[in-house]
């Protein structure tokens, strides 16, 4: 899953967003990790199509700072925890009630870049994504790898979420151990 998705997902139960979001394993090698870290916030003329598309996003109310900011990288990787550090950084400067898309590419050229790498260059291959409304969570890769399985209750299979659930219980909310829904440990 690319981080870009959690300003579109919503509960499929009662329709609540931003959904709060645990990363627990890249896609992206160690090595892709560093790479993107070092080149974050140094525009390249190969996105700057890429870059005009995150404005228009960002302007139009796509982009939500919101729910960015209940990311929490459990994955331990040094360099994935800087880059998500610098979106943080960047979108506490960005002015979301900006109206202008080039006005937004010409003031923040660094910041566009490492937020264009962070939202869809990296790959979640597990993680959980929580509803903080009705307490239900939802895998990231259990069934396919870096797919977020956004099923109603009567869909999902329980051996295989309580499976999930004790691979990363050292990581997983406590709330959802306790108190989640459909299942708990």
């Amino acid at each position: 899953m690319k981080p870009w998705l959690l300003n579109i997902l919503a509960c499929p139960i009662d329709k609540h967003h931003p959904l709060e979001a645990y990363f627990y394993k890249w896609e992206n090698t160690d090595e892709e990790m560093e790479m993107m870290n070092r080149e974050a916030g140094k525009p390249s003329s190969h996105f700057k199509k890429q870059y005009s598309h995150l404005a228009k996003q960002i302007t139009d109310g796509t982009i939500s700072a919101q729910s960015l900011q209940e990311i929490r990288d459990e994955t331990g990787s040094k360099d994935a925890g800087e880059l998500y550090g610098d979106v943080i950084k960047f979108l506490e400067r960005l002015s979301f009630d900006e109206s202008d898309p080039d006005k937004l590419l010409k003031e923040y050229p660094e910041g566009m870049d490492i937020l264009y790498r962070y939202l869809n260059l990296v790959e979640v291959e597990e993680g959980l994504l929580r509803c903080p409304e009705c307490g239900r969570w939802y895998p990231i890769g259990s069934a396919v790898e870096t797919i977020p399985e956004l099923m109603p209750d009567d869909l999902r299979e329980k051996e295989r979420d309580l499976e999930f659930l004790t691979k990363w219980k050292e990581k997983v909310p406590e709330t959802v151990l306790s108190d989640g829904k459909p299942f708990t440990l």
